[in-house]
């Protein structure tokens, strides 16, 4: 099940999908990415596309959250306590480590960055049955706002390029893919729920969801000042 756990773990660490762009197309790549995000795109194992309409925020807010991803991770863990078991630690270089116990890891690096359009570029591997494989993923997105009499709406896609550094893995997780569609899809979706609640509880309720952050003690002052003001400040000024 190699390739339904690393796109799973994959797709956590981003936290949120969004449409796809040629490769060509990524203004201010990373230098020192650029090869390696070329060749994963060029040649990947498997690649998959989802798509995330009508989230209730704005691209503002959509951006903060994207540009967040351990307070975005702990309120995805508020929304499903069953993705407790990932962990997330920003680091100070800007890159991101995910650690999942049961022997999946890898790291998230920010690569692009323009207005509605981000590319990650990630690396993990997956021990298993006393064995580790490597794994490499590009995951492309792109998102819009839209405006409606409800209010600010984003529609968001995502392509994702996962190479096996493998043949046979690799080979297996395209017969994987070919086979269980289905299964793969809905590896996929629970995320993507994941990423909708956490949309609709900050829309809804983003009072009780501050009060949530507040009462882990895992974020800073600074923090829950942010979120405060990205979601709150609305709400308080209508009272």
């Amino acid at each position: 099940m190699f390739y339904l756990r690393i796109t799973a773990f994959f797709l956590v660490v981003v936290f949120v999908p969004a449409l796809l762009f040629a490769s060509g197309e990524l203004p201010g790549l990373a230098v020192n990415k650029a090869a390696a995000v070329k060749e994963v795109v060029a040649r990947p194992t498997i690649s998959r596309v989802s798509a995330l309409p009508g989230l209730p925020v704005s691209s503002r807010q959509y951006e903060f959250l994207l540009d967040r991803p351990r307070l975005s991770m702990a309120l995805a863990h508020i929304c499903d306590p069953s993705l407790d078991l990932y962990k997330i630690e920003v680091r100070p270089d800007g890159t991101s480590h995910v650690d999942d116990p049961t022997g999946l890891a890898g790291d998230m690096e920010l690569v692009s960055s323009s207005p509605g359009k981000r590319v990650y570029f990630i690396s993990g591997h997956y021990d298993i049955l006393k064995m580790r494989f490597n794994g490499r993923m590009v995951l492309m997105t792109e998102y819009s706002e839209r405006t409606c009499f409800e209010g600010a709406f984003v529609d968001s896609k995502a392509v994702s390029y996962v190479k096996v550094d493998s043949a046979f893995v690799g080979a297996f997780a395209k017969l994987m893919a070919f086979l269980f569609p289905k299964k793969v899809d809905a590896r996929i979706g629970r995320f993507s729920n994941a990423v909708k609640g956490v949309a609709v509880a900050v829309h809804n309720d983003p009072a009780g969801m501050y009060k949530r952050l507040a009462a882990s003690g895992e974020f800073s002052p600074e923090d829950l000042r942010d979120y405060s003001q990205m979601f709150l400040k609305k709400q308080e000024a209508l009272r």
